[in-house]
């Protein structure tokens, strides 16, 4: 989590040297930090202000941390607390567990492991939060259509996506199949001041060339045979709005010379007909291809590349943004909610066992999944044997044969060095450092983020 700026953390704690210490060691991270010397201060602070995280001592007058605890997730059922003491007891730890402590902390305190258990209780904060607005989405049935995830590179597209859809240049939307490049196109019409209008999305493999022509332009009438009176095309149709063309590296060489000249002229001509008429709409393009290779071999049209790719949006393989994938599970889930809006959980194996798979399908395959599993499910939560067979067995990779460099370290501190040395000697590109090592990216996308948990550098 790199801006720590904007997490809000209350701090309880009797004991006003601790409370000044930890409060300006969290205060020298980046958080924001508030102060309570007793549970009955820290009560009165929260039932009028909100906090992402609170930490708390166990042992404190009359207001124990454990009654804190209970307050904050009755004030913000999404919060996370976590329990510090002096009194480091077994059963004091596993009933602070079983109230809903994230985490049971004994004193002396040592501040970078409070660091880390500070990032990941907010992390988990921030990922309940996010399904809480997913699922309220959904059941609203109303409101922009969202691309979900929280992972860096999402964001990042979230970013540009809202900047270029107020634009009324054309965009070219690049992305495997299955990452939802038409639901990108259609963001950006919702956001866009077009969004009043019509949304077209054209896919272009699925029609021959005569018939995109016609489709696309409409024809006057006794234009050919059949043609009995005068039609409209989808173009015309679509003035003012936005149109996708899906799958435009399919598009023929013929046909994208007409489709250039509208870009130009912003005119069509009805097949069979003079008159030039004139069209206002967006073209947005999408492709699962990699159209400057196209463009190196002739199979499409180096001028026609530039028109449309004013503005490149690159969706991330799902792969790639593992991190989201208990988000897009959530959404998923109360998407195919049951009637009357009930909704079914993931077990805990279940989504290690799709944490653990590459989705050579992307959020598609995910979404097939989850509405498949769910048509299976009897229960009241999806458990491993409810998942496709492929999901069944995905173990952590291992790297055969490594000998300690150093004896004196685990074969375990051994693989993380060599992993990272890997990382550090091809500038951070994860897909060169997973094949050197030998293994798939997902693999070592995984051992990274265990890595990062435990408070490792990794950049």
């Amino acid at each position: 989590m790199s801006d720590t700026s904007t997490i809000s953390i209350l701090l309880v704690d009797d004991e006003v040297i601790n409370l000044q210490n930890v409060g300006h060691f969290l205060d020298h991270q980046g958080f924001q930090v508030t102060t309570a010397a007793s549970g009955n201060e820290a009560i009165s602070i929260m039932q009028h202000s909100h906090f992402d995280l609170v930490i708390t001592d166990l042992k404190m007058g009359d207001v124990d941390g454990v009654q804190v605890m209970k307050t904050a997730k009755e004030l913000h059922p999404e919060i996370e607390v976590i329990i510090v003491t002096g009194y480091a007891t077994v059963n004091s730890a596993v009933n602070a567990m079983a109230e809903g402590a994230f985490y049971y902390l004994p004193k002396p305190i040592r501040l970078k492991e409070l660091h880390v258990l500070v990032l990941r209780a907010t992390e988990k904060m921030m990922l309940r939060r996010e399904i809480s607005r997913l699922k309220q989405r959904i059941k609203a049935q109303h409101g922009t259509t969202q691309f979900i995830g929280q992972n860096p590179e999402i964001l990042k597209l979230k970013d540009s996506i809202a900047h270029f859809a107020q634009l009324d240049c054309n965009i070219l939307i690049t992305g495997e199949t299955g990452t939802g490049k038409e639901l990108v196109a259609r963001t950006i019409y919702e956001l866009s001041p077009r969004a009043d209008k019509r949304f077209l999305p054209i896919n272009c493999g699925a029609m021959t060339e005569d018939l995109m022509i016609n489709e696309l332009f409409g024809h006057e009438k006794d234009a050919y045979t059949d043609a009995g009176a005068m039609r409209s095309g989808l173009l015309e149709s679509a003035s003012g709005g936005v149109v996708l063309f899906d799958e435009i590296g399919e598009m023929p060489l013929t046909m994208q010379v007409k489709l250039l000249r509208v870009l130009q002229e912003k005119k069509i001509i009805r097949v069979g007909g003079t008159k030039e008429i004139p069209i206002d709409v967006r073209l947005l393009a999408a492709t699962n291809r990699d159209l400057k290779e196209d463009v190196k071999k002739g199979s499409f049209r180096q001028d026609l590349y530039y028109r449309l790719n004013v503005v490149n949006l690159h969706i991330p393989p799902l792969r790639e943004r593992m991190d989201d994938v208990p988000l897009l599970v959530n959404y998923f889930l109360a998407k195919f909610s049951l009637p009357g809006g009930r909704t079914k959980n993931m077990s805990e194996e279940a989504l290690r066992r799709l944490e653990n798979y590459d989705f050579p399908g992307n959020a598609r395959e995910l979404e097939n999944i989850i509405e498949r599993s769910l048509a299976l499910c009897d229960d009241k939560e999806i458990q491993p044997h409810h998942l496709p067979p492929d999901l069944h067995s995905h173990p952590d990779f291992t790297i055969p044969n490594l000998q300690p460099a150093d004896p004196r370290k685990s074969l375990e501190e051994n693989q993380r060095e060599y992993i990272l040395s890997v990382l550090k000697s091809v500038d951070g590109n994860k897909t060169q450092a997973a094949k050197i090592i030998g293994i798939d990216r997902v693999s070592l996308w995984r051992k990274l983020k265990k890595y990062k948990q435990k408070g490792i550098d990794v950049s």
